[in-house]
Parts: structure tokens; C-alpha cells; sequence
């Protein structure tokens, strides 16, 4: 059985899960109490100081795990013509490989997730930058998330996840609103057989395709027991086939993103510590 970990996009977006009077130094070891994996955003926007990395490498237990984005350089940017692919930029990847050794060093790095936009169209000229990510970004474990539904539409799945099978990429499940060619349909898959990841976006049918203003309205979703019990199947078949799971709420309004990951917790039986707000008190994750 492979190791599940859960947790959520970011860690500074959720304010009221802080106390307070909270710094933002203190949030990322506050937010360890609870929560055994984060994922970073900041990364995507620009490279990270070493230092700063370090002191992630610090303020956290042991056994912690952060999952990076890439800089958006290697996954698309404004100046990237619309449907074309990244260029390959090799001084990109080996400046981001750099800043983020520390967790490495650590072994509380998990995986560097790629995040294609909707504009990332199932291409061959896409599919063969999909081949280079492990030439670019040697000796990482690479997941791979898509945003646009030609690549797992009833017709391309299969393709696709053949492909991320034959380069060794994970592939990035997603629970999202089923609407238009900038959505995916949550189909299942292990491609790689160290780790399947699974992000919650919430199913905001009417901010879904809102760019402008805060994420925070755009992914403004509280999961209910019911709708998490539509992916329990999935997530056990993927405990059992990857040595580890790595789950993400990036529903990021207020504290849903923690309320939702513990919501979760508590449907799979993982204990942990009662949230901030109160509820049964249970050991941590780093208790045993």
C-alpha cells in the first residue's frame, strides 16, 4: 500500500486558518501541524532565493514533502504564441533544479508539477515537450497536469496516459467543473509507478472561467462528504498501485482549503490534530 498525503495548494492563501497575529514566517510551520504535504505556487511566477528554500527546509518536520511548481517559463508564458509550445529553456531548468536542491538534500521534496494551460492543445509539437521534461529536469519525479480536454477526452485518454507511462511522468487527476474544452474529465490513471497525484478544484460552474481578480473567488468551493465519496474508489485503487499519493485542495477561499482537506481526512479515517476552529481532538500524523 502506498503512502497517502494530504493536504493543500499553498499555504499562505488560507487566512483564517492562522491564528491572529500570525507572520507569515510562522505560517508554514503552523500549517505542519495539521498537514504533512503542501503544494508551492510561488514557484511558478519566479524562482525562489536558496535561503528561502532553506528556511522551508527548517520550519517543517522531517518528514514533510512539498510538491513544486516549475517557473512558468518551461510551462507556458504570455509571450509563448497561443498553442505553441515552451521552448526548451535548459538555463531556466538548471536555475530552478539549484534553488530548490535544499529539499532534495532533505528528501522532503515530493514532485516538480507541471501545469499545462488550456491553451496547451493535445499536439504532437505538445506531446514531444512532454518527452524532453525528463532530459530538461533530470533525476526529479515530474507530474504532469492538464487543462485542456482533448488530451483526456473519451478518444485521447488512453493516448495520453500511454504517453506519460513510456517518459516516466506522473500523471495529475482533477476534480473540476465539467464545462467547455478548458476543463478534463476526472479520469483515473497511474503512470508512473512512484506516485499518482490528485488535485480538488471545486466545481464553481460560474467562476471557472474568470481570469481576472483573485483565485480565491475562482476556485470558491466547499467539498461535501457526498462529492469526495465519488472519488474513494479512486483513491484506493491508487494507494495500491503508487508508492505514494499526493492530494491537493486548491480551494483556496478563506480556509476551505484546510476544512476541505480535513473533511477528507476524516471520510478515510487519517487522524490529525482538531483545526483551529475546534472539533475532536485526534494525535497528529507525526506522532508515530
Amino acid at each position: 500500500m502506498g503512502q497517502l498525503l494530504i493536504g493543500t495548494s499553498a499555504w499562505s492563501d488560507h487566512d483564517p486558518f492562522y491564528p491572529p497575529g500570525t507572520k507569515p514566517a510562522e505560517q508554514l510551520p503552523f500549517y505542519a501541524r495539521y498537514f504533512p504535504i503542501v503544494e508551492v505556487n510561488t514557484t511558478y511566477y519566479r524562482i525562489p532565493n536558496r535561503r528561502m528554500v532553506e528556511g522551508w527546509v527548517q520550519r517543517t518536520p522531517p518528514s514533510f514533502i512539498f510538491d513544486v511548481k516549475p517557473p512558468r517559463e518551461l510551462t507556458s508564458t504570455p509571450e509563448t504564441p497561443r498553442g505553441e509550445a515552451p521552448v526548451p529553456d535548459a538555463a531556466v531548468a538548471e536555475a530552478f533544479a539549484e534553488a530548490i536542491e535544499p529539499l532534495a538534500q532533505a528528501g522532503k521534496l515530493g514532485a516538480l508539477t507541471f501545469q499545462f494551460p488550456p491553451s496547451y492543445r493535445n499536439t504532437e509539437e505538445h506531446r514531444e515537450y512532454l518527452r524532453l521534461l525528463p532530459e530538461l529536469l533530470p533525476g526529479f519525479t515530474i507530474a504532469v497536469e492538464f487543462r485542456r480536454r482533448d488530451w483526456l477526452d473519451p478518444e485521447h485518454a488512453e493516448d495520453t496516459l500511454r504517453l506519460l507511462q513510456e517518459t516516466g511522468l506522473a500523471y495529475t487527476m482533477a476534480d473540476e467543473p465539467q464545462m467547455g474544452t478548458g476543463s478534463v474529465p476526472p479520469v483515473y490513471g497511474v503512470t508512473n509507478p512512484r506516485l499518482a497525484i490528485i488535485r480538488f478544484h471545486g466545481r464553481n460552474y460560474e467562476t471557472w472561467y474568470k481570469f481576472t481578480g483573485s483565485s480565491r473567488d475562482r476556485f470558491n468551493w466547499e467539498y461535501s462528504t457526498e462529492e469526495l465519496e465519488e472519488w474513494r474508489d479512486k483513491l484506493e485503487a491508487a494507494v495500491r498501485a503508487a508508492e505514494a499519493v499526493h492530494v491537493f485542495f486548491n480551494t483556496n477561499y478563506a480556509n476551505q482549503g484546510p476544512r476541505n482537506a480535513v473533511r477528507l481526512m476524516d471520510m478515510l479515517g487519517i487522524p490529525h490534530p482538531p483545526l483551529p476552529d475546534g472539533g475532536p481532538q485526534q494525535r497528529t500524523l507525526f506522532d508515530e
